[in-house]
């Protein structure tokens, strides 16, 4: 019987505590990281808000100087730029449309006469009948 090589324990222990402080460092680069990236979010929504809030200063200047007299040609001549348009931001509550300008056909109402529709205008095909040609079996390779 083979002996197996007798391993120290503070060895082991120790090795193992290098290879954790090892990819610890990593952790922590990581977090520097991430926080760095957070300010810099936050920084750079501060700076929206405060060209959000110039922008509309300016443009109720702007409109100031326009009910005061001057005219935007004058204004323009001086030169003053015109103030950027201040956005309008969406309403959160916002209804689901389904994208199109006419209401969907109800399932199951092929054979039924509406508004826009007279009874000579009813399709002749049966109810479950495709009225385009369908492709064979053999066209789905």
């Amino acid at each position: 019987m083979s002996r197996s090589p007798a391993v120290d324990k503070d060895t082991a222990l120790a090795q193992a505590r290098a290879a954790i402080e090892n990819r610890t460092k990593y952790i922590e680069s990581l977090f520097d990281a991430a926080q760095a990236a957070a300010d810099a979010r936050e920084k750079v929504a501060e700076a929206a808000r405060a060209a959000e809030q110039a922008n509309t200063e300016h443009a109720a200047a702007y409109k100031e100087a326009i009910e005061a007299g001057w005219t935007a040609a004058e204004l323009t001549a001086l030169p003053l730029p015109a103030p950027a348009p201040v956005s309008k931001k969406p309403s959160k509550t916002s209804k689901r449309t389904t994208g199109r300008g006419t209401p969907r056909r109800r399932v199951g109402a092929e054979n039924t006469t509406g508004p826009d529709r007279r009874p000579d205008d009813v399709s002749s095909t049966a109810p479950g009948t495709p009225s385009e040609p369908q492709p064979s079996p053999a066209d789905a390779h």
